[in-house]
């Protein structure tokens, strides 16, 4: 019978012996590799713990590669979100009615929902965010960016990226310019930003973007335009940048319907007409269109001649000028995250609306309260 840990001799490329340790006793690794893609992402720290052939298992791309085969892959949607005030406020009564010091939980922090679990979580190790920082993801790596100093309420550089697939949080290298309520986006495997503006509130038409392999930024030309308050998205098969309306420092809530996008091959801005309708939707690209949610439907954007085509019904409930919206699943879900139109919810809370991609139906997901605050960006990423 094998002993818990089993042990054999190698010998490797040089012909030295080395000790191999199975992943599990009594059976080959591959297959090992295979079950331990099966369990599920929420225990994956606990399982990478048990020891550390474990460990360097799950962080090899075999192990991506068995759960996807499996079918076991996961969808997260990461939100930076505002805490709800009347959970906080519930919570700290609680805490007093029981005679405990009522837990600090921050203003703005990470949530995290699991699409295909229906699991909420906090990212307890995540670092402090600033205020209306962004997020974007590219694979596995989450990077959250800029946004505002809680303190003095200036627009910060920062930068933190997670790897999703083992928890762990890092420093990056600072944005170029200190910016906030800029277009953030991952295309052709780089997170772009651009537009905002800085801390004399003065509206920006620079833009870089972030190579997540090699941790370094890129200086990108400036946009023809100013773009305060702009959306940031990726079309046509993922590769190109897309920074929707904005306004400029002289027209403040002045928002404009065009659009300009990053051609990464000549290192230049093109501009796109009458792309943003109505004022204030959320944008997200489906598949390598340019989705609109907001009003009375979905609407699918055809090109500056092709104008808008209805795709789908409006989120039920939604309220209008609150939507953050994201693609998962490659294009077979969008989850939209926004206020809640009636008053069922309570003051201050809010939802998410899934919406399959195939039937054009809309699934309504009420958050435990604690998780039902305003979500100023969200991201998705694949386990």
């Amino acid at each position: 019978m094998r002993s818990p840990r089993s042990r054999a001799l190698e010998r490797d490329a040089g012909g030295v012996a080395v000790e191999h340790v199975e992943l599990i006793p009594g059976m080959p690794d591959d297959v090992a590799v295979d079950c331990l893609a099966r369990v599920q992402h929420g225990s994956h720290r606990a399982m990478r713990r048990v020891c550390r052939g474990w460990r360097s298992a799950a962080a090899t791309p075999a192990f991506a590669m068995a759960r996807a085969e499996a079918g076991a892959n996961e969808d997260l949607v990461y939100l930076l979100q505002f805490a709800n005030p009347a959970a906080a406020a519930a919570a700290a009564e609680e805490a007093k009615e029981e005679g405990d010091a009522p837990a600090n939980s921050p203003a703005y922090g990470v949530a995290v929902y699991n699409v295909t679990t229906g699991e909420w979580r906090r990212e307890k190790a995540a670092p402090p965010v600033p205020m209306f920082a962004q997020c974007a993801a590219v694979g596995t790596r989450l990077a959250v960016l800029g946004g505002w100093d809680p303190e003095t309420f200036e627009p910060v550089a920062d930068v933190h990226v997670l790897d999703a697939s083992t928890g762990v949080w890092r420093s990056a290298p600072p944005m170029r310019s200190a910016r906030s309520f800029f277009a953030c986006a991952e295309a052709g495997g780089r997170i772009y930003v651009a537009g905002g503006h800085d801390k004399h509130k003065n509206a920006l038409k620079t833009a870089e973007a972030y190579d997540a392999v090699a941790d370094a930024w890129d200086p990108l030309p400036d946009m023809s335009e100013e773009r305060d308050e702009c959306d940031g998205m990726a079309t046509v098969a993922g590769d190109r940048f897309l920074a929707v309306s904005g306004y400029r420092t002289a027209r403040q809530g002045g928002f404009e319907r065009d659009a300009e996008w990053f051609d990464p091959a000549a290192r230049a801005w093109r501009r796109l007409d009458r792309v943003r309708a109505p004022p204030s939707a959320a944008h997200v690209v489906v598949r390598g269109r340019v989705w609109c949610i907001e009003g009375a439907a979905v609407m699918e954007w055809l090109g500056s001649r092709g104008g808008w085509r209805e795709v789908g019904p409006s989120p039920p409930g939604l309220k209008a000028g609150t939507a953050r919206a994201v693609c998962v699943g490659g294009g077979e879900r969008v989850v939209v995250t926004g206020a809640i139109e009636d008053s069922d919810g309570g003051s201050g809370r809010h939802a998410l609306w899934v919406f399959d991609v195939k039937t054009k139906n809309w699934t309504v997901v009420r958050p435990p309260p604690e998780f039902a605050g305003f979500a100023f960006s969200v991201a998705a990423v694949r386990i």
